[in-house]
């Protein structure tokens, strides 16, 4: 069907997420006369150690070998031979460099660019937060894999149900994924944190931002981290992971960065926060402003415009 709206077709330019061999076969036997632009996000074209995490025995991982050898096959080619009206675009520096270390490329840097994904600034605003805040503490995540590393935000809250300040603290966590129960099973029990099971719209997710102070995003692998964004653009602080993309949008001065696989940091984290009003509203104001000038909608739509209209529209 691709192949044939193609040829039928008169665009000048081809714009793909999420790119594979199946749709290569059809847009690279049409492409010599038109501009194509890839974006490249991540799962289509990761080597299965970048995720490895996400594997519970020998036989996932032996599948996963397979998959993503199949990805290599397809990927080192195309990269090594890049064809003359091809144009890939990677969410961050960290992403590109990693992407052509797995390949074993060295990109010409005509040949890609960075662009971050957008964060509705409209949508998150920024409000002051009332120091009262800062023992709120916000969690939105999938519970699909084990990226998404909330058996860490578990660890934090059960260290911190031994400290003196855990009853003044509130913990709202929502999400679903097939880890759901599993992971969240230990805390439960704890009248202070609050658990629903579901996915929220932006807007759900806007309006809860106004109600808590502190968002909480460790992570095992991220090449951006959007929900982390949204959030520090409604001023939230954000407490993540120093790791792979994460510094790239969060420092000392707009977030805190704990150590990868470090739940006792986390819960450390929080209790900074709560002793310290002055740096709450530093690194809250901070993080708004961080997202505004690096990843706020207008500022990427304009860079999507160029890669697709060029430099001059």
């Amino acid at each position: 069907v691709l192949e044939s709206i193609l040829s039928a077709s008169n665009h000048e330019k081809i714009l793909i997420h999420f790119l594979d061999e199946e749709m290569w076969s059809a847009v690279g036997k049409l492409h010599n006369n038109r501009e194509v632009t890839v974006w490249i996000h991540g799962s289509e074209i990761q080597p299965w150690h970048r995720r490895k995490f996400n594997f519970e025995n020998e036989e996932q991982v032996e599948k996963a070998k397979i998959a993503s050898q199949a990805r290599m096959d397809f990927w080192q080619p195309l990269m090594k031979n890049i064809p003359k009206n091809l144009h890939f675009v990677f969410v961050s520096e960290y992403f590109a460099s990693e992407v052509m270390e797995d390949v074993g490329v060295n990109l010409n840097p005509d040949s890609y660019s960075i662009i971050h994904n957008p964060i509705n600034t409209s949508l998150f605003s920024f409000e002051q937060k009332p120091d009262s805040q800062r023992s709120k503490i916000l969690s939105i995540r999938p519970f699909a894999s084990k990226k998404y590393a909330n058996d860490l935000t578990v660890k934090a809250i059960q260290h911190l149900s031994k400290s003196e300040i855990f009853d003044k603290l509130e913990f709202m966590i929502i999400g679903d994924g097939r880890l759901f129960e599993e992971e969240l099973k230990p805390i439960m029990k704890f009248e202070n944190v609050i658990i629903q099971r579901k996915f929220l719209s932006h807007n759900e997710i806007a309006n809860l931002h106004k109600q808590y102070g502190i968002f909480v995003c460790p992570t095992r692998m991220d090449s951006q981290g959007v929900s982390r964004d949204e959030a520090m653009s409604s001023g939230l602080v954000p407490i993540t992971t120093e790791i792979t993309a994460i510094p790239e949008f969060v420092d000392e001065k707009s977030g805190i960065l704990t150590p990868p696989e470090d739940g006792i940091a986390i819960a450390d984290a929080i209790e900074t926060l709560y002793h310290d009003k002055q740096l709450f509203q530093s690194l809250s104001k901070s993080a708004s402003q961080r997202v505004r000038v690096q990843t706020a909608s207008d500022i990427i739509i304009t860079k999507e415009l160029q890669i697709m209209h060029g430099d001059d529209s």
